[in-house]
């Protein structure tokens, strides 16, 4: 069996709101999808966030001239092969998301190949996995009492984990202060700050309020190039910290593990480098004793989640919320039952993309 094609297409779906999250706002969600086609007939697809970066011309420009008439089932050879020999241009960014994306479409071939899914594949440790929701998102025209509807939502839908978004730091302990009385004790409430914080000295107070809330972990609370006060941060509240969402690459994570110490791991793997490094860094946290909660994404995560008992749980929005659009472009998606993911049982993803959809949002499209 050889590779015969690659194909990476962009496709622009629009939200029917804005989602503002400090200073970054989006008006629609950009994805690049990969598929990667054999002599044989088994394909296999992959697909993460563009964020607004040129990721499908790194797919076809310096990944897919170096697979075609390969043996797509060499997963580790492709991931080292196609790292280094992108090295001067590679290593972060937007590269990376290209080769998360063409590394999840081999997976997903392989799998299919086997006649196994993806999570049975690479492991298998049970066939329901907790969900973690996140929404919460702040908008001008919502109020305490829409957030607590939400909360309310997710608690009677048999959601245990929630996670709201970061608004106005100001605002944001009446926010949390709803959340958590909506949803009462019994669940475990966390806030994504989405690296909007720069000081501790504004900080530390307001955090300090929020030891009565019984928060399970603050997200990411400060760009990268504050590392540092991540770790000082925890020490003057005592906050737990669920760190790494864009880290990038198993050297990084094994880094950030070391030095940052996080009480929890985020990863994505549509950034990281696919499910070859998703599956690194869950083998290095475990040695640890460090959950994993990965990053958004059910339809590939659901596997790392039923494939390795460190995986906390999944991360979802829910459709009917729209903070993300990717569900509009599979004819099958997850399967969500009593607030837990069911492991798919078809091969490879388990997942089945809408071609007519595809071919609506489609901003453009190249093949090898």
């Amino acid at each position: 069996m050889r590779v015969s094609a690659v194909t990476a297409i962009t496709c622009d779906v629009p939200l029917p709101r804005p989602i503002i999250m400090g200073e970054i706002r989006f008006d629609s969600r950009e994805y690049v999808i990969v598929r990667i086609e054999t002599d044989a007939g088994i394909s296999g697809i992959g697909f993460g966030m563009t964020r607004s970066s040129p990721v499908a011309s790194i797919v076809e420009r310096s990944l897919a001239p170096h697979l075609m008439g390969t043996d797509p089932l060499l997963t580790e050879a492709h991931w080292e092969s196609l790292y280094y020999r992108n090295l001067p241009m590679g290593q972060r960014g937007m590269f990376m998301r290209a080769l998360s994306a063409v590394d999840i479409a081999l997976w997903d071939l392989k799998a299919r190949a086997a006649g196994l899914p993806l999570w049975q594949l690479i492991g298998g440790a049970r066939t329901r996995v907790p969900i973690s929701v996140a929404g919460g998102y702040p908008a001008s025209d919502r109020t305490l009492a829409d957030l607590a509807a939400e909360m309310k939502d997710y608690a009677g839908r048999g959601f245990r984990m929630v996670k709201i978004a970061a608004g106005e730091l100001a605002q944001d302990t009446a926010r949390l202060t709803a959340a958590r009385q909506a949803l009462g004790d019994a669940f475990a409430l966390s806030y994504d700050a989405h690296w909007a914080w720069r000081d501790l000295l504004s900080v530390v107070p307001v955090v300090r309020r929020w030891q009565p809330l019984d928060l399970a972990f603050v997200e990411d609370p400060y760009p990268s190039e504050f590392v540092e006060l991540s770790v000082r941060l925890r020490a003057e509240t005592g906050v737990r910290l669920a760190l790494g969402e864009d880290g990038v690459g198993r050297w990084s994570f094994r880094e950030l593990l070391e030095r940052q110490q996080p009480d929890i791991l985020r990863i994505d793997a549509t950034v990281m480098g696919g499910i070859s490094e998703a599956v690194k860094v869950c083998a290095l946290s475990s040695t640890l004793g460090v959950p994993v909660l990965p990053h958004v994404f059910p339809e590939i995560h659901q596997h790392l989640g039923a494939a390795f008992p460190g995986v906390l749980a999944v991360e979802m929005t829910d459709p009917g919320y729209e903070t993300e659009s990717l569900y509009r472009l599979f004819r099958r998606w997850v399967v969500v039952a009593d607030g837990e993911m069911v492991a798919p049982s078809e091969p490879g993803l388990g997942v089945e993309l809408d071609e007519d959809a595809v071919e609506r949002y489609a901003l453009r499209r190249g093949t090898a």
